[in-house]
């Protein structure tokens, strides 16, 4: 018959190191904090160049332990190393077994690993002021990021501001030098997800995703039709920024330098082109007339291959005139129009007036006409 054995426990996890206990000392220097020190480390911790290390603060309120099992749960990876913090204002009696109360810390915080992360732990079991030893500790091991929990109430008036100057979290917000994450409970969070749903002056974008089935139209199908930027080169977007902005010629990559090579390159090409295709001929030489003649047009000829240039701040000026007077053109011909139909309208409604008073008058001369007959 077979028996049952038991099973034998479970190996530690962590495995302790040397601690370093400064309470006795005394008053705590710059390099030296007034602190009792801890350290254990998971059996498979490596670091490596990406360990990353956060600094968080620990007690014994509820809202602390869960943003400790956050930052366990959410933040840390293998080969990161965590520096929980507990401060004690209070200046600890030397009856009192402090070591035992920080150890008995120590394993609560490496039972919220439950994930079994390779990290490695620090507790830093210190006295004295909660600011400034925070700022001590921080310059010491220079963390990625300090992780602080809230109680996450919201006050107003009066309460607000008090709460403000006694809240360690806000401290942290706005004197801390590296970045910090406030982990609120997650029902406060809820609580205050759900009134901002039903505040009034918050439900038109929410209307609008309601419309859409919770789709956001540049998300549909239909979003190809909206062009939110054309396709465009570079030198084209260089050409309209400079024409907007008024930057001269040389910024403009489309506007190329005058060369007076290029424009006796491009007057000799025609030519050229002609007389290749043409079949040579003796002609009589030109007479000093035609000769006179010949060199005044060619100084014609050079006078409409002469190009002027002109900067883009001109030619957005020149624009915007053209532009200008388009627009007044308009509007003047719609005033015109405008006028015209106000002149038929009273036209019409006086000829109708007086074919009335003509109708009117006939009907009366009738039954005179009539009377004297």
């Amino acid at each position: 018959m077979a028996t049952l054995t038991e099973r034998p426990p479970p190996p530690h996890r962590f495995e302790q190191h040397v601690g370093f206990d400064n309470l006795p000392v005394g008053e705590a220097t710059k390099n030296n904090p007034s602190s009792f020190t801890l350290q254990a480390r998971h059996q498979g911790y490596h670091s490596s160049r990406r360990s990353r290390t956060f600094m968080i603060g620990v007690d014994e309120h509820n809202y602390s332990q869960y943003a400790l099992v956050w930052l366990l749960t959410h933040m840390v990876d293998d080969g990161d190393e965590i520096i929980c913090v507990r401060v004690m204002e209070n200046p600890v009696r030397p009856d009192k077994n402090y070591q035992e109360d920080a150890r008995k810390l120590l394993e609560i915080i490496k039972s919220k690993n439950e994930l079994n992360k390779a990290i490695s732990i620090i507790l830093e079991y210190s006295v004295g002021k909660l600011h400034d030893t925070f700022q001590q500790l921080l310059g010491i091991y220079n963390p990625s990021m300090l992780v602080v929990g809230t109680k996450g109430r919201t006050l107003g008036g009066f309460q607000g501001l008090m709460n403000a100057r006694n809240s360690f979290s806000k401290y942290c917000l706005q004197y801390s030098p590296i970045p910090v994450v406030v982990v609120r409970p997650d029902d406060k969070r809820l609580k205050k997800k759900e009134k901002r749903s039903q505040d009034p002056s918050r439900q038109s974008y929410a209307a609008m995703l309601a419309y859409n089935s919770g789709r956001h139209e540049a998300d549909s199908e239909a979003s190809s039709v909206y062009e939110f930027e054309k396709g465009i080169s570079p030198d084209e977007e260089a050409h309209r920024v400079a024409a907007a902005i008024g930057l001269p010629a040389r910024f403009d990559p489309t506007i190329k330098p005058y060369n007076p090579r290029d424009a006796n390159r491009r007057r000799s090409s025609p030519s050229g082109q002609s007389s290749s295709g043409r079949t040579t001929s003796l002609s009589p030489p030109p007479t000093p007339l035609a000769a006179e003649s010949g060199e005044e047009d060619s100084g014609d000829d050079d006078d409409e291959f002469e190009v002027e240039a002109v900067s883009s701040q001109q030619l957005a000026a020149g624009a915007r005139k053209q532009t200008g007077l388009e627009e007044q053109k308009e509007r003047l011909h719609a005033m015109e129009v405008g006028e015209a139909a106000a002149l038929l309208k009273s036209g019409n409604s006086k000829t109708l007036e007086d074919d009335d008073d003509d109708d009117d008058e006939s009907q009366e001369r009738g039954p005179e006409d009539a009377s004297k007959s």
